[in-house]
């Protein structure tokens, strides 16, 4: 069975989704075959959307990079002969689950996880921010967490999500260089994260 090959280097999050995106909707039910390079970040976002797709999205390490298989849809599991008529017995109640809350901003507060401001506080916020839903609506950095903006990592992993359409967004009591890296981030009023934070709309970490 031909694999479509699909390679993503140099790309922004939004460039990648955008062009897995046309493929699935050029050749439906074909194996794909994804090569991306050592961004994990991007390797996550990509399964995601896979997975959303409804395509089973498996990753394999291949030196410094990735490949994703992901299988045809073509081939369906063979339908089950129904089962013989049985004695009328009592019926379940099918009681359907909840629906699933759509997710809240986050603000954060501290450069780093804990109460401390070590390395491993900081890598593990960062984990956070890999991790990010891309559902959730917005990021905000307050107080302490504007540090984050003068830390390469943590920089390129803000300005990554914003690019795959996840605004991040900068309190404006916080805000000391507008000139500085804030300046790539929208600016929100502190009173509208504080109402929602005030009606428990808002995640504060």
């Amino acid at each position: 069975m031909d694999i479509l090959t699909l390679e993503l280097f140099d790309v922004t999050v939004s460039e990648a989704l955008r062009e897995v995106n046309r493929v699935l909707e050029d050749h439906p039910g074909l194996p794909l075959r994804i090569v991306i390079g050592g961004d994990e970040m991007l390797l996550h976002n990509v399964q995601r959307f896979l997975e959303r797709s409804g395509r089973t999205a498996t990753p394999f390490r291949e030196g410094s990079g990735w490949r994703v298989e992901t299988a045809s849809t073509a081939a369906q599991p063979p339908a089950l002969a129904p089962a013989p008529a049985r004695a009328v017995e009592p019926v379940a109640r099918v009681v359907p689950a909840p629906s699933k809350a759509s997710p809240r901003p986050l603000l954060l507060t501290r450069a780093s996880l804990g109460a401390g401001n070590g390395g491993v506080g900081r890598r593990l916020l960062l984990g956070v921010l890999r991790e990010l839903d891309p559902q959730v609506p917005w990021l905000g950095l307050a107080l302490e967490a504007t540090g984050l903006l003068e830390d390469a990592e943590a920089l390129a992993l803000l300005t990554a999500l914003q690019e795959r359409g996840t605004p991040v967004r900068i309190s404006r009591g916080s805000l000391l260089f507008p000139d500085g890296p804030e300046g790539a981030f929208e600016v929100i009023e502190d009173s509208q994260w504080q109402r929602l934070a005030g009606k428990g709309e808002l995640t504060v970490l």
